[in-house]
């Protein structure tokens, strides 16, 4: 132990409460400002008529590869990393891509089961195979990030060395 560990103050374990994997965070939705609201739906509804627009001039095709786009990203993107700084920016953008698989599980289900079974059927497994995607590579990337760390279980920290 160095000289300047013996005297710095006793800091609370870290490593004593574990580190939520998955939560939601009610209270800050009380905190958006109506302006940041309005950005949100502005780069929706804007995407979303450069869908339309693509589809009428180049066929639906065309226009459902822009439907694909993550409409409010960009903008949620940069509320969060304007409040909350670019690491939190960062976990949102591997939210999204892990989503995005999840999204092209959606879609091949989709279209192999409408050709095999009911609509309400075939959407409703296109559904489970995209949370069960999505939510299995978050679980898989979340174990990875803290095996990688030398976390053991509930977001334990390896101790620094002396």
């Amino acid at each position: 132990m160095s000289r300047a560990d013996a005297r710095a103050p006793a800091r609370p374990d870290q490593s004593a409460q574990p580190e939520r994997i998955v939560g939601a965070q009610p209270g800050k939705l009380g905190k958006m400002r109506p302006q940041e609201l309005a950005l949100r739906f502005a780069f929706g509804a804007s995407i979303s008529v450069v869908a339309g627009l693509v589809s009428l001039a180049w066929g639906p095709r065309a226009g459902g590869m822009f439907l694909a786009f993550p409409a409010i990203l960009p903008a949620t993107l940069t509320l969060i990393e304007k409040k909350e700084g670019t690491d939190e920016a960062r976990h949102d953008v591997a939210g999204a891509f892990l989503g995005a698989f999840g999204l092209v599980a959606f879609g091949a289900v989709t279209v192999w089961a409408l050709h095999r079974m009911a609509v309400g059927v075939a959407l409703a497994a296109a559904a489970a195979s995209w949370a069960v995607v999505a939510s299995g590579l978050y679980l898989l990337t979340e174990w990875a990030r803290r095996w990688l760390s030398g976390g053991e279980g509930g977001g334990a920290r390896r101790p620094a060395p002396d």
